[in-house]
């Protein structure tokens, strides 16, 4: 006789292997690669239509400026983010640090810049500063977005509800936010404590415990938010529509997109998903075809400023020689 309960006490353990193996990030990135390339092919005539002349190629050329200075400006801010935490960063080229593992976003997996970034600090910081240190970057960088998303509708409660967030930066709630982090991303740092806390006790001038609010990397991620922005405008001035919705609404809607494409992808610098969520927004109130355009030139201009500020260190170098 068939026994039911015997047969879903078999099913189960393969419903949550399915569920485990889920990788929720990847089908949401999938999906909105989908959402973009049916919009472009339903827009594909108008998008062949588009000129890009000098005046286009110009408002480009600024937005690229706009994307590198913002990438410099982020590398700032974090420096100044180690020195909230307790560390003297003075001994340590953090810009450079900054610089040379930016690009490695772009590698298979979204962590390997993080890695990089784990095994430079620990060779003049303690496993927990090191760990503190990269955690908290994004969660900086996801409290500055929050800030600008309430001037889209100055809506009292939006205010609140995301201002509110500069409080996870506090020292109590950053500690108690870096652990759980810390076991979620687990697998992005090796276990080679031994090896290099034997040459901590000869470092420490890097560790002071001075350990306060980050303020001062608050406000200049603010200011890399602001620049990314500036990078966005430009591209929807070069196909003449960034005048035809209020400054406060852009900006609203460019943080959401950045924030969610910051937390969600499995695909590099939010490709798709960024596109996906500003398409959702500003699709009625905004040209679809030139809007397109504007989003798929805005990915071309980010991607290259991350290219020219990894090569600026390089290059420096090879001058030097």
């Amino acid at each position: 006789m068939f026994n039911l309960k015997s047969f879903q006490s078999k099913k189960l353990p393969f419903i949550y292997w399915i569920i485990s193996k889920f990788n929720i990030k990847l089908f949401i990135t999938l999906t909105c690669l989908v959402f973009i390339g049916s919009s472009v092919y339903t827009n594909f005539e108008d998008l062949a239509n588009q000129i890009i002349s000098w005046k286009e190629i110009l408002w480009l050329s600024v937005g690229i400026l706009f994307s590198f200075l913002s990438i410099l400006i982020n590398a700032y801010a974090w420096k100044l983010l180690i020195n909230s935490i307790g560390c003297n960063s003075k001994y340590l080229n953090i810009i450079q640090i900054f610089l040379k593992t930016n690009i490695y976003k772009y590698l298979p997996g979204g962590i390997w810049h993080f890695v990089s970034r784990y095994k430079f600090l620990r060779a003049d910081l303690s496993t927990e500063k090191s760990i503190e240190s990269i955690l908290l970057e994004p969660l900086l960088m996801l409290v500055a977005g929050l800030i600008f998303i309430p001037f889209g509708s100055f809506d009292i409660f939006i205010f609140i509800l995301c201002w509110s967030s500069t409080l996870v930066l506090l020292t109590g709630f950053r500690g108690f936010i870096v652990k759980k982090l810390k076991i979620m991303k687990s697998n992005i740092f090796p276990n080679d404590d031994k090896v290099n806390d034997k040459n901590l006790y000869q470092n420490n001038h890097n560790i002071s415990t001075n350990i306060f609010y980050p303020y001062k990397s608050l406000f200049v991620e603010m200011i890399f938010i602001l620049f990314r922005f500036f990078g966005f405008l430009c591209c929807l001035k070069a196909f003449s529509i960034g005048s035809l919705i209020p400054l406060g609404e852009l900006i609203s809607s460019f943080s959401l997109a950045w924030i969610i494409g910051l937390i969600v992808p499995a695909a590099p610098g939010g490709l798709g998903v960024f596109e996906s969520v500003i398409l959702f927004a500003l699709g009625s109130t905004l040209p679809e075809a030139a809007l397109l355009a504007s989003l798929l030139c805005y990915r071309i201009v980010s991607t290259f400023s991350d290219i020219f500020a990894a090569l600026i260190y390089p290059v420096k170098r090879l001058l030097k020689n």
